[in-house]
């Protein structure tokens, strides 16, 4: 059985499932805010569409239905470039919501964006005339070892990305005592080693026999990443709001407590029941900001762009 028929079969299982998980996203949003012009839902929208159109392109010319030629090559490089910036973009945002500082959070994604535009357009020159029918042995040869570059470099970005997306939950959030981020440090250990695998297995398949039979994994890869950004920005969202959910659940309790004393500390009850209060406003100002500011990375309601704000996040 010809192995490109079978990792393009695998990539129709997971788009599937992906797909789901994008509409479902994106019908949770616009029940939320009425709004479908969001930073978030273009990228995970475009990089499914991507990926579709990346596997049916490379199926239909494994089969021969198109032509190998210098402008299907350059389509496929296209295709892959926003392919990698749209999938690093999106842990980017996901990373922004914990690091205090907004300007860091705009330099990682722009140096992200600029390193992986040169990886873009060294592929460009160097992938696209290897594949032509006049390559020569050199160029053949050096698009080989290139191409184990790349992929190696690409699987220590991913990596290293999500290894300080770690380091960011364990000491900036569970370390100031938000015990209930260990169910997100932990996914996200899983996390990190399905994309690490993803990365590894596509890099060991650039020693297959049929040297281009391996692109046909790559939206495999990408749309199985896509996935887990799914599942990660919506376990985030179900801690934020189970967070929320607890601080309503206290204020109330406080102040059914407070409604059964005497009057001998009304002072106190006062002065505990504007603490809640404030506490409870200043967690729901944050929680509301995250629904206003989805324009970066946002899946069922509690997430938004930039620095996270004091109290809920660790921020200062």
């Amino acid at each position: 059985m010809d192995v490109s028929v079978f990792f393009f079969g695998l990539f129709l299982g997971f788009f599937i499932f992906t797909m789901e998980g994008v509409v479902r996203q994106t019908i949770q949003i616009w029940k939320r805010t009425h709004k479908f012009v969001q930073a978030y839902l273009w990228m995970i929208w475009i990089e499914s569409a991507v990926n579709l159109v990346f596997a049916t392109t490379t199926r239909m010319q494994l089969d021969g239905l198109i032509s190998s030629s210098f402008v299907y090559y350059f389509f496929t490089v296209v295709l892959w470039a926003i392919q990698t910036q749209l999938l690093s973009q999106i842990i980017a945002n996901r990373i922004a919501l914990i690091m205090v500082s907004r300007r860091k959070s705009l330099q990682l994604r722009w140096a992200l964006f600029v390193l992986i535009a040169v990886v873009n357009i060294a592929v460009g020159f160097i992938w696209i005339p290897a594949h032509l029918e006049s390559a020569s042995d050199s160029e053949i040869h050096l698009n080989f070892i290139f191409e184990n570059v790349e992929k190696s470099f690409f699987l220590v970005v991913d990596l290293a990305l999500n290894l300080y997306f770690l380091y960011l939950v364990r000491y900036r959030l569970i370390a100031d005592g938000l015990n209930k981020y260990w169910v997100l440090y932990k996914f996200n250990i899983g996390f990190v080693a399905i994309s690490t695998a993803m990365d590894a297995l596509l890099l060991g398949l650039l020693s297959l026999p049929n040297q281009y039979a391996y692109v046909q994994f790559a939206p495999v890869t990408y749309t199985v990443k896509l996935y887990l950004e799914l599942k990660m920005a919506q376990l985030i969202s179900k801690v934020v709001r189970r967070s929320m959910n607890r601080v309503d659940d206290s204020s109330t309790s406080q102040h059914n407590s407070s409604s059964n004393r005497g009057p001998l500390s009304h002072t106190y009850r006062n002065s505990t029941l504007n603490n809640n209060k404030s506490r409870k406003s200043a967690l729901r100002e944050n929680y509301d900001g995250y629904e206003h500011e989805m324009s970066a990375h946002v899946s069922t309601g509690g997430l938004g762009e930039g620095r996270p704000r004091a109290g809920e996040f660790g921020g200062k």
